[in-house]
């Protein structure tokens, strides 16, 4: 009997398992195919477009919930950014014939959510492309837009760039607008100006890689602007005029006279590239003459070492917590002991940085040369200025690599360099909580 009635309860069982399996399977997709779309359209924007649209096979359902997702990335991820591949590409670019065109056309005339976090273009395009984005904006005109990245790649040839004032069209006021990023155009004075005008939440405007063909005015008390980036850029002789009462963050690639800064009260971060070697410290001492006492902190990008930029007469910044130098040049940067003045010109300071370029390594001669132009970073840390300074003057006093820097040549025996280089490492490791130094690897490693 005891027999029966276990032969009995062992199907049983199994199918009792083989019930909550099925229910288990069961209840999983109907967790997924119960949720509302608007919460599939919140978890479809953080895939990338091509996967978003290709969830259309799961269901039958499914089929059009990527029209709506919230992200339009149309990004060339299998181009190489060289300029090889770009010069082949200005000659034999068609606009009628590149998928990338292609792909965003159809998406455009399938998407239909009203609302974007953000759109992006980030593939090779040229100037014969102009009435194609021009209609590409109507539909941004048309959408509410959070982040506009317009991140062409062309070459820096004036005659392959769009010109931004062409594709504008009937620009209509974004009113959701808070990123902008362009990249590979020619903008004017009056376009930045219009983009201000219409999008009056506007709070972060990166320029890169661009031809600015007029002054360029940030100047109106009711702008919301806090972070501004312009790099890379051709200003020609342009003036960029810098007056916005809520702007902290400031990079702009610096050239002698250009750059004026008023009533920004709030900026604290000022990151100036360098590429004229026309540049000395009175241009840049005239540039932040009205924020000196509000900078926090302060970073010189020299990817061109000015000649006349001498550190004397760095102006008295009170309150700056940090300093970043970063050069391209391992020759010409000279002694860091003048830089004394600067950071006793900063009692506040607490981190004082210098890098340098690898490329500048890998293009040197192929010789055994001073440890200093073997260095990637080196770091100073305290408590404030006086703590830096003494921590670098026990450097350039214990070693030679610094203290008799301009006596150096490149030559120098193996044995020379490496006894050096020795002698740094242990004196970061003496001042472990003071100093940090990075070496590039050798030529012979």
């Amino acid at each position: 009997m005891d027999g029966t009635n276990s032969n009995q309860q062992e199907p049983c069982e199994k199918h009792k398992r083989k019930k909550r399996r099925i229910e288990c399977d069961k209840g999983v997709v109907d967790r997924i195919s119960e949720l509302p779309d608007e919460i599939i359209y919140i978890i479809l924007s953080f895939l990338p477009l091509r996967q978003a649209a290709s969830t259309s096979l799961l269901s039958h359902r499914w089929p059009d919930l990527w029209k709506h997702t919230s992200n339009l990335d149309f990004i060339d991820s299998n181009r190489r950014h060289n300029i090889k591949t770009t010069e082949i590409e200005n000659d034999s670019w068609d606009v009628s014939t590149c998928k990338n065109v292609k792909m965003v056309n159809s998406v455009l005339e399938s998407h239909q959510a009203l609302f974007l976090k953000e759109f992006r273009i980030q593939f090779y395009i040229n100037s014969s492309a102009q009435s194609t984005i021009t209609k590409w904006l109507e539909f941004v005109w048309s959408r509410q837009v959070e982040r506009l990245n317009l991140k062409f790649i062309c070459d820096n040839s004036p005659k392959h760039m769009l010109v931004l004032g062409d594709l504008l069209g009937e620009i209509r006021c974004m009113q959701h607008l808070k990123t902008l990023s362009l990249r590979c155009l020619i903008i004017s004075g009056e376009d930045i100006s219009l983009f201000l005008k219409n999008c009056p939440l506007l709070r972060e405007l990166n320029i890169e890689g661009s031809h600015l063909t007029s002054e360029v005015k940030f100047c109106d008390s009711t702008l919301v602007l806090e972070e501004l980036r312009i790099r890379k850029c051709n200003i020609r002789e342009s003036f960029i005029n810098i007056s916005a009462p809520n702007l902290a963050l400031v990079s702009v690639d610096a050239r002698p006279g250009q750059l004026w800064f008023e009533n920004v009260p709030r900026l604290v971060d000022v990151n100036f590239a360098i590429y004229s070697a026309r540049y000395t410290m009175q241009h840049f001492t005239s540039a932040v003459s009205c924020i000196t006492s509000q900078l926090e902190k302060l970073t010189f990008s020299l990817y061109l070492y000015p000649k006349k930029l001498s550190w004397n007469g760095f102006p008295i910044m009170p309150n700056l917590k940090e300093l970043v130098v970063k050069e391209s040049s391992l020759y010409e940067h000279g002694c860091l002991l003048p830089l004394k003045s600067v950071i006793s010109a900063c009692p506040c300071l607490q981190n004082f940085k210098f890098e340098f370029n690898e490329s500048s390594v890998k293009n040197a001669p192929n010789v055994e040369r001073c440890p200093h132009q073997y260095i990637k970073t080196m770091k100073f840390q305290g408590s404030c200025a006086t703590d830096i300074i003494q921590s670098m003057t026990y450097i350039t006093v214990c070693c030679n690599a610094y203290q008799e820097i301009k006596r150096c040549t490149r030559a120098m025996s193996k044995d020379g360099v490496h006894s050096h280089r020795e002698q740094m490492v242990h004196l970061q490791q003496h001042l472990s909580h003071q100093v940090e130094i990075k070496f590039f690897k050798s030529i012979d490693e």
